[in-house]
């Protein structure tokens, strides 16, 4: 039962990528996997793996996986194109699919970007 659990959201503002090394990162692309702006540009420099990603063939509302150091990379399919706009009910399966996995892997302390509004 997740209301049982002791979870805790914090804001931190500064870089992503300064948070513990233990941390699972995420954040939101495209199913072309394209990532060619904003922080996807860091994610795709820092992490790689893009064929990896387009291998797993993820469609809108799920979640693609990378693993590095010992840690998972989310990756939100929100949209199916980088020009397109992400819609919340993508936004939540894709979420919902992360949360899945983080719970059948142990994951207990993920960093993530604060996200604009997926309407804007």
């Amino acid at each position: 039962d997740i209301s049982s659990m002791n979870e805790k959201i914090t804001y931190v503002k500064g870089d992503l990528f300064a948070c513990p090394k233990t941390d699972s990162l995420a954040h939101c692309i495209s199913e072309d996997c394209r990532m060619g702006a904003g922080i996807a540009v860091l994610f795709k420099k820092k992490f790689g793996g893009v064929q990896e990603l387009l291998n797993q063939q993820k469609k809108s509302g799920e979640v693609a996986v990378l693993k590095r150091d010992g840690r998972y990379i989310y990756y939100l399919i929100t949209k199916k194109r980088a020009s397109h706009k992400p819609t919340y009910e993508n936004l939540q399966k894709s979420l919902e699919a992360m949360k899945s996995h983080c719970l059948k892997n142990g994951v207990t302390d993920l960093s993530m970007p604060r996200q604009g509004n997926p309407g804007s």
